[in-house]
């Protein structure tokens, strides 16, 4: 899971970066009155590109907070792959979903997300978890 954070980390990462860089040129091309407006202003939609960077930062650190807690062993690093696993579920939802059914998507990977997190507790109570760990590890 480590390594999967990781890869994670590092593509939501480099995308949140690249989208700033752009967003950045796109900020000070619009400055500047002796470039060329028209590729700036109707090939570089702003809202849209804020809205992507925020969401691929987002991602990084949610990916970052996953890594970490995979790399020291804490005892929260379940929640947090669980988080990171819904989240990219989420984003791949955002870009490649229907655009009039995505609502609709989000709420069932709520509930989704919601209901395996029930299920793992009372796995966990019932020491299913702990017999199936050493059973995987055997």
């Amino acid at each position: 899971m480590t390594f999967i954070n990781g890869v994670l980390l590092g593509s939501a990462g480099a995308l949140g970066a690249v989208l700033g860089v752009i967003l950045f040129f796109r900020w000070t091309m619009v400055g500047d009155p002796s470039l060329d407006q028209t590729v700036v202003q109707s090939q570089l939609p702003l809202g849209e590109l804020l809205r992507d960077m925020c969401i691929f930062t987002g991602l990084a650190l949610l990916a970052l907070w996953a890594f970490w807690g995979e790399l020291k062993g804490k005892r929260w690093r379940l929640a947090a792959d669980w988080l990171m696993t819904l989240a990219l579920v989420a984003v791949i939802l955002f870009f490649f979903a229907e655009p009039g059914v995505r609502l609709r998507d989000f709420a069932f990977l709520g509930l989704a997300g919601v209901l395996g997190a029930v299920i793992y507790g009372i796995f966990s109570r019932l020491g299913w978890v702990a017999r199936l760990a050493r059973w995987l590890e055997q």
